[in-house]
């Protein structure tokens, strides 16, 4: 009976030690952050939409922060200024690889006299075609935080990306021979758009260099101070 009073008082002891220190994180604070941007006119650059690419941007830069982002305009004061330039962003036209197989398939289609069952050899022919498009880009970047102390980090980025999908079409003969899988990957996928293959560029490893660094300024900042 002593000990499982024991239990009982270590259990509510550690909840209201867990509720104590849930309590007791502070909110995150509110930062002005203006992310200005400069895209270098070219066949490739004329499609892609600025605002919705600079709020792609800031979602991702926000991701794991200790302080939340309010996206501000540079007369607002802001305390992080985020410059791009994007050059020779460039997409390629798509090349597609078609190459054509010939499936089998052994199925059952009846038993026999014995209650075996009986197997019949099915095929089918199917074209797979291999889509691809490559992309590439030159981001100048430079990240500015005015704060106490002060932190600036600049670096030009260079990224190449190669989008692939494959799939399958023009199917020929026994569909029995097509198991799930097969049938899962017939035609193509909605076609990314030109922002799509811009931010496929950003993520490969500008932003997440970039959130890196404010991540490690605002965690010096925000660090609890020890308990002596």
């Amino acid at each position: 009976m002593k000990k499982l009073s024991l239990i009982i008082v270590i259990i509510f002891l550690s909840g209201v030690s867990c509720k104590t220190r849930n309590n007791s994180r502070e909110p995150k604070r509110d930062v002005k952050i203006a992310i200005n941007i400069n895209a270098e006119t070219s066949a490739s650059t004329n499609f892609i939409h600025i605002d919705y690419y600079r709020f792609q941007v800031l979602t991702d830069l926000e991701q794991f922060q200790r302080v939340n982002f309010d996206l501000v305009e540079m007369e607002d004061n802001p305390e992080v200024v985020l410059d791009l330039k994007i050059e020779n962003f460039t997409l390629w036209p798509w090349d597609e690889r078609v190459s054509r197989r010939i499936i089998r398939r052994n199925i059952v289609v009846g038993t026999d006299s014995n209650g075996k069952p009986i197997y019949q050899t099915v095929s089918a022919s199917v074209d797979i075609i291999q889509a691809q498009r490559r992309s590439n880009a030159r981001f100048i970047s430079s990240l500015t935080i005015n704060g106490d102390p002060p932190f600036k980090f600049q670096r030009t980025f260079t990224p190449h990306h190669n989008y692939v999908e494959t799939y399958i079409d023009n199917i020929q003969g026994d569909p029995r021979a097509l198991d799930a899988s097969i049938n899962m990957a017939r035609g193509r996928d909605i076609e990314p758009m030109e922002d799509d293959f811009l931010l496929f560029l950003s993520k490969q490893e500008m932003l997440r260099r970039l959130g890196d660094e404010i991540r490690k300024y605002y965690d010096t900042k925000t660090k609890a101070p020890k308990i002596k």
